[in-house]
């Protein structure tokens, strides 16, 4: 053999030998990016390293969310259905415990996550951004062996440097710019390219989970960056929804005689000045927006638009180090989204730290500060209208708009370049049984001596490979809004519209935008599907509450009193088995009152000037009773079928008319009383009376 075929044999070795090694494992997880916000699925805004992922690797036409940020991560980072994992709705440092241990609001220890699966298989593991899994169930804890960003939070100050913390405790921080140039976005992707050198460094196989807060509210980028989107969005979203939707068609993505660019979507029923005075109804048009407020909002968008740019940029660094390395082709990569975009909370957002800051109208040099430091400002629910092109809703919401991820899968020696649309059903907690196959790693059965949940997920590779696979059901639930894909065709329960509530069936196979609804025409469907939902939520332990199985017709909820400086009486019929849960509630963080169970016992609380004063009976009630609660100036007590069982001095009568209206078995925004919210009553409660007298009268 001739010294050059013997150096070729070597080459070709030594290759062979590199790419038999076990693949890393590379998850980007954007956070509230919209089903078309990427240039690759349509949108304007410029995105060409992932782009670059796409042309060389798998888009998903039909990868599905939890249909918020943090259930969607617990699904993702375990396999699991989000109740399965524990987060069932939200993290809470207050779990309902009527709600079953689906809604512990952490991680559960029946889960396992792409860590504690991978590090037993020898690979080190690293994590960089938003963990928002609870941080009593951080990720040092769960397996991940370094990490740089939050874990108490959803979203944050993108230039709060002290805010982001390095773990394990102890850890000196390796990359810590000067206060005045720290942007979170930037610094996550600088610890992505650190973690990705120690990495290597360890001569271990490696997991990198990068979760980023972008494009996230407070919506924040450096001026000079959003300067580049400003005369792009002045041109306005309805524009701008038909050039997407055009796009789409164009790349193959979308089917013009299957999928419908929808009319603009609801601004869900809200209270009024929350929902920026248009509660319950359709997205204003854009020429009937007044100029000066155009301009708020476009350059709200142009901001939303850099940050996008910026996880863009971050991806791009990290492909260029990883064809450094000659690691790219061997590392599987999955880009994704964690929920559609988001509404919060009216066509012209809102301003603030509070979901219930006021929206402020910014003008002349006044716009250049959006998205600065110290600033709190979403873009609203017109520009998430066009984030989610051409499909309805929202973030929050089950339907397409809410549940839709965009999703690219690149990996060159396990999938090859297929460079297509791949339309199958999936959802994200298939992420982790993809990770596992690609890797060999195994679910361990048990773990720390306990035993696991059997995964729910299944791979991905047989798919993107071009295998046939069978159908199956996925269902979905979030915070009263329910859903379940079987097949071609998709049952949705809404909520926050402003018509009657019932199922609603669609067949995506012919209407992937859900613009004709076929559940008159299918009865029997509508039933069948309608229990299997029940028979899966059952299994998974999702809890519902009454509404969910009723219309809106059927709601006992009268119109929400005046309460300010009045005597309250406050009564209701209550049949549940629930031991804790709201029964009535008007009000919120500032003013209102609870009528609720607590530990199986009836509870009043009366919140004046943002303190409670609570009574509670001291026995615990039975399945079915009335309920009755009055405050007066002097006094407070607590009736259950007509014998007082708690009373006690009053904090006087409340004040101030609140904000927040009247709830019925539920309170979802901000807590009237002295509990978490989301808080909820399993069961039914009817015959709701709530009587004021002015203070004076008798």
């Amino acid at each position: 053999m001739s010294r050059i075929a013997l150096a070729l044999v070597l080459a070709v070795g030594t290759v062979s030998v590199a790419r038999a090694a076990k693949p890393n494992v590379l998850v980007i997880l954007a956070d509230d990016l919209g089903y078309s916000d990427l240039g690759c699925y349509g949108g304007e805004i410029e995105t060409p390293h992932v782009d670059r992922l796409a042309k060389n690797g798998a888009r998903l036409t039909q990868l599905y969310n939890s249909a918020r940020c943090c259930p969607s991560r617990a699904s993702l980072m375990t396999g699991l259905y989000p109740s399965q994992a524990g987060i069932g709705d939200f993290t809470t440092n207050k779990p309902n415990p009527n709600r079953g241990p689906g809604y512990l609001g952490r991680l559960n220890e029946q889960c396992v996550t792409l860590a504690e699966a991978l590090k037993p298989a020898g690979y080190g593991c690293y994590y960089v951004g938003k963990w928002h899994l609870h941080p009593e169930t951080g990720p040092i804890e769960r397996g991940f062996d370094e990490f740089y960003g939050y874990t108490r939070g959803h979203s944050h100050d993108q230039y709060d440097a002290d805010y982001y913390v390095r773990l394990p405790e102890g850890r000196e921080k390796e990359i810590d710019p000067p206060a005045d140039e720290f942007y979170a976005t930037d610094v996550f992707n600088d610890y992505a390219i650190e973690f990705l050198k120690q990495g290597r460094r360890s001569g271990k196989s490696w997991l990198l989970f990068l979760g980023h807060s972008s494009p996230h509210f407070p919506v924040q980028a450096p001026a000079e960056r959003a300067d580049a989107y400003d005369a792009v969005y002045q041109r306005g979203w309805d524009v701008l929804r038909q050039e997407r939707f055009e796009r789409m068609r164009s790349l193959g993505l979308v089917d013009g005689e299957r999928w419908k660019l929808t009319d603009r979507s609801i601004v869900p029923v809200d209270r009024k000045d929350v929902a920026n005075g248009s509660p319950g109804e359709p997205n204003p048009a854009w020429d009937d927006v007044p100029k000066d407020r155009q301009r708020d909002l476009a350059r709200r968008m142009a901001v939303f638009a850099a940050m996008v740019t910026a996880v863009d940029d971050g991806v791009g660094r990290i492909v260029d180090q990883l064809e450094r390395t000659g690691d790219l082709d061997n590392t599987l990569i999955v880009f994704l989204s964690d929920n559609g975009a988001c509404y919060e909370w009216g066509p012209f957002g809102f301003d603030g730290v509070s979901r219930r800051g006021e929206t402020i109208l910014h003008t002349g040099d006044e716009l250049r500060n959006i998205g600065q430091r110290g600033t709190h400002h979403s873009y609203g629910s017109g520009w998430a209208n066009l984030g989610n092109t051409p499909l309805r809703l929202y973030k929050h919401f089950t339907h397409e708009g809410g549940i839709s991820t965009p999703c690219i899968v690149h990996w060159p020696d396990g999938i090859g370049r297929p460079d297509r649309w791949f339309r199958s059903p999936a959802h994200v907690m298939d992420v982790m049984p993809t990770v596992l196959e690609a890797t060999g790693a195994s679910y361990p059965q048990s773990l720390g001596g306990r035993r696991r949940t059997p995964l729910e997920g299944r791979s991905l590779l047989p798919h993107l490979r071009g295998e046939k696979v069978t159908d199956r059901s996925i269902g979905f639930d979030h915070q009263s809004a329910h859903a379940l894909r079987k097949g071609d065709w998709k049952l949705v329960w809404s909520k926050r519209m402003p018509h009657e509530i019932a199922w609603e069936l669609y067949n995506l196979a012919e209407d992937r935008c859900e613009t004709h609804d076929l559940a008159e025409a299918h009865p029997e469907r509508v039933k069948s599907m309608a229990a299997e939902w029940e028979r899966w939520a059952t299994r998974v332990g999702v809890t519902w509450d009454a509404p969910a199985k009723t219309s809106a017709a059927d709601r006992s909820a009268p119109p929400t009193p005046e309460i300010a400086k009045r005597r309250l009486t406050i009564s209701a019929h209550v049949a549940t088995s629930s031991r804790t849960g709201v029964i009535v509630a008007q009000g919120g963080r500032e003013h209102g009152y609870a009528l609720h169970l607590l530990d199986g016992r009836p509870a009043f609380d009366v919140r004046v000037n943002g303190e409670v004063t609570r009574i509670v009976g001291k026995r615990r009630v039975l399945t079915e009773f009335v309920v009755e609660a009055r405050l007066t100036r002097d006094k407070v007590s607590l009736s259950i079928d007509g014998t007082v069982v708690a009373d006690g001095e009053s904090p006087g009568l409340i004040p101030r008319q609140p904000k927040d209206g009247l709830n019925v078995g539920r309170d979802d925004l901000t807590a009237a009383g002295d509990y978490a919210p989301p808080n909820r009553l399993v069961g039914s409660v009817s015959k709701v009376q709530v009587s004021t007298r002015p203070s004076g009268s008798d």
